[in-house]
């Protein structure tokens, strides 16, 4: 049976691990499944957020370890991948994370429940959340990449500073996909 309040976060870099740290300190979360290749990374990541437990209002359930974690999880979020070199086009980008994205959903696919949504913050994302789609099988309304969000942050940002308007009343976006050819 689905738990609508666990999230299984794959990839423990810098994203990852931020994303799993925040969402220990929301209480819609009771339990966070951290995934990584380099298992000591993610097990000692949830052991320093272990240690913090008892400031929380919400009980949690922090995990580490293989792809079977992510039974039962509501939310997989995929962060797993190399970074963009410098000068790399996102075609290159892509040619080495799309191997990996194969990977982690072969891994999931046979713990991952027919309702869960899964979230692509790999780059470039959305031809990964494309990917990611198709290998899950899952309805495209369940699988979708973090897109632009981070880049109309930044707008928001950019034009808070120029206007010294606060970005939380700044309402624009960047469409487009998350890239070169955003606008």
């Amino acid at each position: 049976m689905i738990n609508t309040r666990k999230v299984a976060i794959i990839g423990d870099g810098a994203v990852g691990s931020s994303i799993a740290y925040t969402l220990m300190l929301e209480d819609f979360v009771n339990e966070i499944a951290l995934i990584d290749l380099n298992k000591d990374k993610a097990l000692g990541d949830v052991l320093d957020m272990q240690d913090g437990l008892s400031f929380l209002k919400t009980l949690k359930v922090l995990k580490s370890g293989s792809y079977s974690l992510v039974k039962d999880s509501h939310v997989v979020i995929i962060t797993a991948g190399v970074a963009q070199k410098e000068g790399e086009t996102r075609l290159d980008l892509l040619k080495r994370n799309a191997s990996i994205m194969a990977s982690i959903c072969d891994g999931i696919k046979p713990y991952l429940n027919k309702d869960s949504i899964v979230i692509v913050v790999s780059n470039p994302c959305d031809v990964l959340s494309y990917l990611c789609y198709k290998k899950l099988g899952l309805p495209s309304k369940q699988v979708f990449g973090s897109g632009t969000v981070l880049d109309t942050s930044r707008l928001k940002t950019l034009i808070s500073k120029d206007t010294l308007i606060d970005s939380r009343n700044i309402h624009t976006f960047v469409i487009g996909e998350h890239g070169d050819s955003e606008v």
